[in-house]
């Protein structure tokens, strides 16, 4: 048996130790005492090295370098992290039992963009969704903490209330907390660019909430200048020619940088 495991439950641990041999989903869902829960392996979280030269060339916070973890580290810092997040008052799903292999969460209800990114979506409804991640993501940057991985992706949505999960990316010590959580806005506001609602989302109203909410009013002059170290790109991508040859999720990139450029 596993000398780090924290389950209580050992029966259950076996079981599911013999059933992630089988599955070979990284994340899948199970039942613990008739409830939902998630099952998450262990997996080893690694820097891209395209954006270690993207970001030596543009010095652009979401290309920061993650820390390199192997597997078990992982689990550990992921772990940690949702515990303490939970001290702090910041919504995340609690841990039934982990051990140097996987760890069991339980359920914190569907996972945002199942809810943002359908096209029927009313306004009404995106922004009432929009209005609380806003207000968690200000919350977890207010009680000095980062994300990490702060796309709409990474929350869960539960009986009106949003949590976080998927916090298992960590940076070098030295850089500064403000970095990290501007790093963490600009790929949630990435992360709304991709809804397909039939309306153009109002992104100086997010911006000017989130910057009300957290006091990082700094981050307008961030943005702004992000926006001018990519102005050159932006301009190539509008470039008929050019602009056929862009993946969606590069289309993506460009949009959200002339959006920043609009600013006021």
């Amino acid at each position: 048996m596993n000398n780090n495991s924290t389950f209580i439950d050992k029966e259950y641990e076996n079981i599911l130790q013999n059933e992630i041999k089988e599955n070979k989903k990284e994340i899948f869902s199970s039942r613990y005492k008739e409830k939902k829960v998630w099952v998450k392996k262990a997996r080893a979280t690694l820097s891209l090295k395209s954006h270690r030269i993207y970001y030596k060339i543009f010095s652009i916070e979401i290309l920061l370098e993650v820390e390199n973890k192997n597997a078990r580290q992982t689990i550990l810092y992921e772990t940690n992290k949702l515990n303490k997040f939970r001290t702090l008052g910041i919504n995340s799903p609690k841990i039934i039992g982990r051990n140097e292999d996987f760890f069991v969460l339980e359920d914190c209800g569907k996972n945002i963009n199942s809810y943002i990114r359908k096209r029927d979506i009313t306004k009404n409804k995106m922004y009432y969704f929009i209005n609380k991640l806003i207000s968690h993501l200000a919350n977890i940057h207010n009680c000095d903490q980062f994300h990490g991985g702060a796309q709409a992706r990474n929350f869960t949505y539960n009986d009106g209330v949003i949590f976080s999960i998927d916090l298992e990316e960590s940076f070098n010590e030295n850089i500064d907390l403000k970095i990290l959580q501007f790093r963490d806005f600009v790929l949630f506001l990435l992360s709304l660019t991709k809804t397909r609602a039939s309306f153009e989302l109002d992104f100086q109203y997010i911006i000017y909430t989130y910057i009300n909410l957290s006091n990082n009013h700094d981050f307008i002059n961030r943005l702004q200048l992000m926006s001018k170290k990519m102005s050159f790109l932006t301009s190539l991508s509008e470039v008929g020619f050019i602009n056929k040859f862009l993946g969606r999720d590069v289309k993506i990139f460009f949009k959200l940088f002339k959006i920043l450029k609009d600013l006021k």
